[in-house]
């Protein structure tokens, strides 16, 4: 008679389970990290472009004729290459004195959050002064 092997090969159905779950975490965690990873590129990307557009908004103030007067304006930007995907600009001057203003800028744009869309904000400021040659 041949001895049977108690060895054994196989596994467990608690092992299997436990090696599922494990798995599941593993690919869950890496789809977190995707999702992230493309949310923080988008919201990278519209910042930078928020930032060019604030930036010529402030460039054509500085150039404008100086004036003592406060006013604000709201104007919409494009903050894609493609022009698909649009902000707000909010742009506020302020008279601090008879020889300067403060020129800021609030971008605003959707960013999508998952499922949900958010607001983002930024702010740009700069200081203009009342110069006899042009800024």
């Amino acid at each position: 008679m041949s001895q049977i092997s108690k060895s054994e090969n196989g596994l467990t159905l608690i092992e299997v389970l436990v090696s599922i779950a494990i798995m599941f975490l593993i690919i869950t965690a890496i789809t977190q990290a995707i999702i992230s990873s493309q949310f923080f590129t988008s919201y990278s990307r519209h910042k930078l472009q928020g930032m060019y557009a604030a930036q010529q908004i402030l460039e054509q103030q500085r150039q404008k004729q100086f004036s003592a007067s406060s006013s604000q304006t709201t104007a919409p930007v494009i903050l894609d290459a493609n022009g698909n995907f649009n902000g707000t600009a909010i742009t506020t001057v302020t008279n601090l004195d008879a020889y300067r203003n403060r020129v800021s800028v609030e971008i605003d744009w959707p960013e999508q959050i998952q499922a949900s869309k958010v607001i983002m904000k930024e702010y740009y400021s700069t200081i203009v002064a009342n110069d006899p040659v042009p800024n």
